[in-house]
């Protein structure tokens, strides 16, 4: 229902199709090792590394966000 659900709010809401149809692996295989991940950090799997991923992030949006103010 939840994938019911993202095609019903991306074709009202964004007028688009969602990126489950642009990247098929991305969706099956990245998106769930990216929520295992998370579940990992947040049982404390190596600090270090939460760390340094959460700074570069936070850097890269901080750039688009700059990029994007500047068109």
């Amino acid at each position: 229902t939840s994938w019911i659900m993202q095609f019903i709010g991306h074709g009202v809401y964004e007028g688009r199709a969602p990126a489950l149809l642009d990247n098929l692996v991305g969706a099956l295989v990245l998106a769930p090792l990216f929520v295992w991940i998370e579940i990992l950090f947040n049982f404390g799997y190596r600090p270090k590394l939460e760390k340094k991923l959460r700074n570069s992030i936070g850097k890269s949006i901080k750039n688009y966000k700059l990029k994007k103010a500047g068109k």
